[in-house]
């Protein structure tokens, strides 16, 4: 009767030591291209001739893709952030200051995004957010791109609380004010326990994103066969409207 009730003790103990409970290192994270065939990013100098920019139809033309690629320089601007929480039990994992740590960057001349959409399917399949890689500051969420998919405050820093088991995604828009090369770093916390992870990469060692005067303000896209001056609506946008015609003037 001793041995039996002993047996069972150790039994119903044994789950409580070894439950996987969340810490920092259960944090799985992961980056990836969004939408490289569909959509593609360029930094266009001021100076280009856009005057000489091929008609085209609705959507981006592989002529006018090619023009792009001759006068400016193209880059990955989107990409998909996957987020879970692999442990089995425990607290909650506290997500956030989503930041780049440059190797090197460097200065660069004027020039501007041009958007490149080939498929125009558009929708936003995750949560957008945005991330000046050189500012120094964390991700925010993405006023600009909120649609059916956009839970989180706009503008405000891009953070997750994720319990055992659960899952996150981000639709994450890099630009940059300086040529940057150099990866992306998530801080996590459990308690009192908190660690900076490097964001792992897929398909490359580092991210790589050329330099641009607006980030945050001005968005040139090829709408209709021509080069349309956008201005994004964000707290620092310091105009109202663009003409394409100005912004690529020969400084």
């Amino acid at each position: 009767m001793t041995l039996v009730t002993l047996i069972t003790g150790v039994i119903s103990v044994f789950p409580i030591l070894f439950k996987d409970e969340s810490n920092t290192q259960s944090l799985k994270i992961s980056m990836k291209p969004f939408r490289p065939d569909a959509v593609s990013h360029f930094a266009l100098p001021a100076g280009a001739p856009i005057d000489s920019f091929p008609a085209g139809g609705p959507l981006c033309t592989p002529g006018q893709e090619a023009w792009l690629s001759e006068y400016g320089v193209r880059f990955q601007r989107d990409y998909i952030l996957d987020l879970r929480n692999s442990a089995g039990g425990g607290s909650s994992l506290a997500v956030g200051n989503i930041r780049g740590v440059p190797d090197a960057t460097s200065p660069v001349d004027a020039a501007y995004i041009v958007e490149c959409d080939k498929s125009g399917d558009g929708g936003v399949v995750a949560e957008p957010g945005r991330l000046l890689l050189d500012s120094g500051e964390g991700a925010f969420f993405d006023k600009t791109a909120f649609g059916p998919a956009g839970s989180g405050q706009p503008n405000t820093p891009l953070a997750y609380n994720l319990r055992p088991g659960e899952t996150g995604q981000v639709v994450l828009s890099l630009t940059a004010k300086s040529d940057f090369k150099g990866q992306v770093v998530t801080s996590v916390s459990v308690g009192d326990q908190t660690s900076d992870l490097k964001v792992p990469l897929t398909g490359m060692n580092e991210v790589i994103v050329p330099g641009v005067v607006s980030p945050r303000t001005i968005l040139v896209t090829v709408e209709d066969g021509l080069l349309k001056c956008n201005v994004i609506p964000n707290p620092t946008a310091q105009v109202s409207s663009c003409d394409v015609h100005d912004i690529f003037r020969k400084q």
